[in-house]
């Protein structure tokens, strides 16, 4: 039986000390730990009230869980929590990242300022994106021993204070209708197995993995409309959609609706006899597979490499989801409201705004200008 004395320097030059209650545990002839507090007696009076608990047989102090037994208790039930790539980013970045860091403390003596120090040190290898991302892994973990482990109180939860680095705005390199049209116009555009899907993408604004989980009814020829509700992961997996406002249905202008229906009824026909069309999915493969997401964006990385090989007027390189970034920004551009585009993109109008629709020179230079003969409008 001890008190323990932990010592550190914060970066400001801060010197930090805490005492902790350290207590054998007979039965299972491991320590069992206080809380970390800023007073010694404070630790001396959690030494007493482990020693009567181990006395009485009580658990409710000694019962410590390690930060590892959180998580993995976590990791069990994060396949009904999160989406299949989501809980497959987050195991990759918490064996990466955070393991090896908080796996053997015990998960009420972790301090926010260990917390900080890792985020510290990740920004100096790691780009924000990866660092906020074990930011969020970490407060789910730490709610989770919150709620429904019981194993930490939430006033003690030392993601409290924490922020997330900023992101540095990257302005997306978006096609102009004019550019779009050149694309799927081209002969051998057209004449291209995923022309279809290409078009889907572009007219519509749809995610490549929303494209890609159509399936055979999802098309509805009495109203011309197009149903949206799952989608299939780079895995292979089929999902719902990715938020309510994802469930929706549009209507199919008679142009984009003859090139979704041939291809419906391609499909169909193989389906009645071919053993690789056996499946409800509508846009296929060359041999009548379902389509991953990751190939069908290699595909468009592909044909847009070959396209502008030989064209006079090569289009600016994008990847396939810059095609909804760029039906977003040319309608925005044109009037439309956030509200209608967002409806039809399946996203709130915030992120709408705040992802999707990116302002160009042009657009911003009209403001300017409009705004300038409102002004000097009586001169």
């Amino acid at each position: 039986m001890s008190i323990q004395k932990r010592t550190w320097t914060t970066k400001n030059g801060t010197v930090r000390i805490r005492y902790y209650a350290n207590v054998w545990n007979p039965t299972t002839n491991k320590p069992i730990y206080g809380k970390q507090r800023k007073k010694r007696k404070e630790a001396v009076l959690d030494e007493s009230q482990i020693l009567k608990e181990l006395a009485s047989g009580k658990l409710s102090v000694t019962d410590h869980k390690t930060f590892g037994q959180c998580a993995d208790l976590w990791l069990e039930s994060a396949p009904n929590l999160y989406r299949n790539s989501t809980y497959t980013t987050y195991v990759s970045f918490y064996n990466r990242h955070i393991k090896n860091v908080f796996e053997n403390a015990q998960i009420d003596h972790i301090q926010s300022i260990q917390i900080q120090e890792l985020v510290n040190t990740m920004s100096k290898k790691y780009a924000p994106e990866t660092v906020n991302k074990c930011i969020n892994i970490l407060s789910d973990i730490f709610q989770f021993a919150i709620q429904p482990l019981k194993a930490l109180p939430e006033s003690e939860n030392p993601m409290i204070g924490i922020k997330r680095l900023k992101v540095p705005y990257k302005k997306k390199v978006t096609w102009t209708d004019e550019q779009i049209a050149q694309f799927l116009t081209d002969p051998e555009i057209k004449a291209n197995h995923y022309y279809p899907m290409f078009c889907v993408s572009l007219i519509l604004g749809m995610r490549p993995g929303e494209v890609c989980g159509f399936c055979d009814d999802d098309l509805v020829d009495e109203c011309h409309e197009l149903t949206f509700h799952r989608t299939i992961d780079k895995s292979g997996l089929v999902n719902d959609a990715k938020t309510s406002d994802s469930v929706r249905a549009l209507y199919l202008p008679d142009i984009l609706y003859d090139i979704v229906k041939q291809t419906q009824t391609r499909k169909l026909r193989l389906k009645s006899y071919h053993p690789d069309y056996q499946h409800d999915f509508l846009f296929t493969t060359v041999k009548g597979r379902p389509v991953n997401p990751n190939r069908y964006s290699m595909q468009f990385r592909t044909v847009l490499r070959k396209y502008n090989e030989t064209a006079s007027d090569p289009l600016p390189v994008i990847p396939l989801y810059n095609c909804r970034h760029s039906f977003a920004t040319n309608n925005y551009e044109r009037g439309e409201s956030d509200k209608v585009l967002s409806d039809i993109m399946g996203n709130s109008p915030k992120t709408f705004l705040q992802t999707y629709a990116h302002i160009r020179r042009r657009q911003s230079d009209k403001a300017v200008i409009d705004y300038e003969k409102k002004i000097f409008q009586k001169l």
